[in-house]
């Protein structure tokens, strides 16, 4: 498997978006871009599923984060749609995120923006209850394999009640790559506020009133144990996650995520664990 980091980090292999409290940010998060699709000279197969050897073969690659957001950002001529749901005791959750980049982060300076859609399924009278813009802006290093961003997300759009609204957060993350031939590595970390703050030592009763006024840390690890296929292990607003991101059909630019979140039950507002997916589609044009 062999891992061609020009192609990686000058493609811009992987960018994700700010996070928040929400699956709408989550959506956005895991929503994978990449270029590879323009560079690569390598040959593709005619089959829909198959493996591939390298990340030069894959129109789009993995993600590596399921809620902090990223050092990486996109730029001009890349676009997602990104959809995600949670699952637990009997409650479910789910919402849609589009967007897409500006400027260019390698020669000088580029971002994201993107709108996240609150509730989308119209059985719980809640479809379309929220809405929110996420921005991001930062520069990334290619000699380095590194990235530094700063953004908010949650900029309250609408909302149908009081409750519905949404806070902004403020954030500033770096994300580092590890390349190497047998498992590469990305490790992104950084802190924010609001939605980024430790929401497992406040009162379920006043803890979104408290966070606003309080900064949090993040910290996600991903590895990637096959051009396919991520492992990940995600801190975020005091929240433990661990999934999988698989893109699988090398040939078009879909990643789909599966995750356990809150695996020690932090969140005291939830009294078991939450199942997460994401489906997500990044596109270079």
């Amino acid at each position: 498997m062999e891992l061609k980091k020009t192609i990686i980090l000058g493609g811009l292999f992987i960018s994700s978006l700010a996070m928040a409290e929400n699956t709408a940010n989550i959506a956005a998060s895991s929503s994978v871009l990449s270029e590879l699709k323009e560079v690569s000279k390598e040959k593709k197969s005619d089959k829909l599923f198959y493996l591939v050897e390298d990340f030069s073969q894959l129109a789009t690659a993995p993600g590596f984060s399921f809620g902090a957001p990223s050092g990486l950002v996109p730029g001009f001529g890349t676009a997602f749609i990104g959809l995600a749901g949670t699952s637990y005791s009997g409650n479910t959750d789910g919402a849609l995120a589009l967007g897409g980049g500006f400027g260019d982060p390698i020669k000088s300076v580029g971002g994201a923006a993107s709108l996240s859609l609150g509730s989308i399924d119209p059985q719980d009278g809640g479809a379309g209850n929220r809405g929110s813009l996420n921005l991001s802006l930062g520069k990334t290093f290619v000699d380095y394999g590194f990235g530094a961003a700063i953004g908010v997300s949650n900029v309250d759009l609408w909302h149908d009640t009081h409750d519905d609204k949404l806070d902004p957060s403020y954030y500033g993350a770096v994300t580092k790559l590890f390349p190497n031939n047998v498992a590469p590595v990305i490790i992104t970390a950084g802190v924010g506020s609001n939605g980024y703050a430790d929401i497992s030592k406040d009162d379920i009763n006043t803890t979104k009133n408290e966070r606003k006024h309080k900064w949090g840390e993040f910290l996600t690890g991903a590895v990637y144990v096959h051009p396919q296929m991520s492992l990940i292990l995600d801190y975020s607003s005091g929240i433990t996650t661990f999934g999988t991101s698989i893109v699988p059909m090398p040939n078009y630019p879909v990643a789909i995520g599966l995750a356990a979140q809150d695996l020690f039950k932090e969140d005291k507002a939830v009294d078991s664990i939450k199942f997460l997916g994401t489906l997500s589609v990044g596109f270079a044009f």
